[in-house]
């Protein structure tokens, strides 16, 4: 399944919880588990194994300190840049 054209949510100004239960409702199809934000990487490795985000160059949460900065990358991955 290709993935979908637009994630509207940025996580700059967002909670984890909000960021990953938006995930998980935009592309339900996937199945993205909930983590608490302890764990947030987890669901970064699920997310980044997924059919529809499979083609895409998901980032490895591992290189990333905070749920914020690779959420952010995915989303761009995902929006593609902004003007």
């Amino acid at each position: 399944m290709p993935l979908q054209q637009f994630f509207p949510f940025i996580p700059d100004h967002m909670s984890w919880d909000s960021w990953n239960g938006n995930l998980i409702m935009w592309y339900s199809e996937e199945a993205i588990p909930f983590h608490p934000e302890k764990d947030w990487k987890k669901t970064g490795r699920f997310v980044a194994q997924t059919s529809a985000f499979s083609t895409y160059p998901v980032p490895d949460p591992d290189l990333f300190d905070n749920w914020q900065d690779w959420a952010r990358d995915v989303t761009l991955i995902i929006n593609g840049p902004t003007s």
